[in-house]
């Protein structure tokens, strides 16, 4: 790949510019100079180049489900009906599709970056993951692969569930040699983490080595944490204390080196002890908003959050608990649920620099990935990842969407339904 440029209207989330946006063939900003414009900007006419969407939370293999879904159902019914019943009729194929289907509605969305939370390994190691990895490619976005350690089977669940847990279920070292083996197939556009499912997923003794495995690797952890009111009595009844107390301690003892690294997805259960807990360690929230609203697990307290400084992001989840897989759209919604916090900080959720390899997102500065997304009339025409473009006059250069997905995808989920 080649460096390239791109000149005209820049929104550097403060303001719009007429820029010159230039970068070298690693894919990295290398210059972005000012130049003088033909005539005033003009919102209605003028296309305006921004950093690209990250979406901070997401679980790409069930868009599979997208279509068999009832919008009605909570949490409990959604899981009986989609992962706990065809989990272990997921091929590596299905998961290919799926995750296509799933990223390249991102990318017509103007998504550049995603961050994955996957459980679904099939006790394959990490064959499922790669497929993963390789829908991720081949549409073009730039990968965060949290590959999560999954290790608890409830013997008293109904058997769906209990077979599906069977195949996420790996033991701590198993889940560390598949990591570090996956490593090997990092790219410029791929880094992979390890990451941890839930106190209701994970055993304390995961939940551990997961954290101070990510310190040693320099990789941020993902974890759920009090998306529902179930995880907060588990911790209550087995540590005697709320969960984000219980990591605090763990920090405390010297069982885990930090918590800055931990990215806590959802959040819909916490009290203001733990709020404090989450500022004071410099730890990141991803809101999956629509979702737990959705699935009627809850939704968190956003002003109490913006009140004490977290940096807060925005995520999905899967699609097929959603409405789309749009951040912009997560971020509207926040904005009609809580009219109590100011809609230009809730703009900026999302937005602050993520490192990523030996550069970093969501900045338009020398040296930062050249991630990009070209807007005109609220449309997106065009997106770029590490200046290679993903998406020309709104389609994808890649892939058919109808041919390559699409089309094999909807063969694979009626097959799936009736075996």
């Amino acid at each position: 790949m080649s460096g390239s440029s791109l000149t005209g209207w820049v929104n550097d989330g403060r303001s719009v510019f007429y820029r010159m946006i230039a970068w070298d063939e690693a894919g990295k900003i290398i210059k972005n100079e000012p130049l003088p414009s033909r005539a005033p900007f003009d919102p209605q006419r003028d296309a305006v180049i921004s950093c690209g969407l990250f979406n901070a939370h997401s679980h790409p293999e069930q868009s599979v489900y997208t279509d068999i879904v009832d919008p009605s159902w909570d949490l409990g019914t959604w899981c009986r009906n989609t992962i706990y019943k065809y989990s272990v009729a997921m091929t590596p194929r299905r998961v290919y599709l799926a995750c296509a289907r799933a990223f390249s509605r991102m990318a017509l969305f103007g998504t550049t970056s995603v961050m994955v939370s996957y459980y679904l390994h099939g006790n394959k190691g990490n064959e499922l993951d790669r497929e993963v990895l390789r829908a991720a490619r081949d549409v073009g976005l730039r990968l965060v692969f949290g590959r999560m350690n999954y290790d608890i089977i409830n013997d008293n669940a109904y058997e769906g569930k209990k077979a599906s847990q069977r195949s996420y279920y790996e033991t701590i070292p198993e889940a560390e040699k598949n990591v570090r083996e996956l490593m090997n197939d990092e790219s410029a556009t791929v880094m992979v983490c390890p990451s941890l499912h839930s106190f209701h997923a994970s055993t304390a003794a995961c939940i551990e080595h997961g954290i101070r495995l990510g310190w040693e690797l320099k990789r941020p952890v993902q974890l759920h944490l009090s998306e529902d009111q179930g995880d907060v009595e588990l911790s209550l009844s087995e540590h005697g204390c709320r969960p984000l107390v219980y990591l605090q301690r763990l920090l405390d003892e010297g069982k885990i080196p930090s918590l800055s690294h931990v990215i806590l997805s959802d959040c819909c259960w916490l009290d203001d002890e733990e709020r404090d807990i989450i500022a004071k360690n410099n730890m990141r929230v991803v809101f999956d908003a629509r979702m737990n609203a959705r699935v009627k697990t809850g939704f968190p307290d956003v002003a109490a959050l913006v009140k004490r400084g977290v940096s807060l992001w925005c995520g999905t989840d899967g699609e097929a608990s959603n409405d789309d897989l749009n951040v912009e759209n997560e971020k509207a919604f926040i904005k009609t649920r809580c009219p109590d916090v100011d809609p230009a900080v809730i703009d900026r959720f999302g937005t602050q620099p993520f490192a990523f390899g030996d550069s970093r997102i969501n900045s338009l500065e020398t040296g930062a990935w050249a991630d990009f997304r070209v807007v005109r009339s609220g449309a997106v025409e065009s997106v770029f990842v590490g200046g290679r473009q993903i998406v020309a006059d709104g389609r994808l250069t890649g892939l058919d969407i109808e041919r390559d997905i699409e089309t094999p995808l909807k063969a694979e989920v009626a097959a799936m339904t009736t075996e």
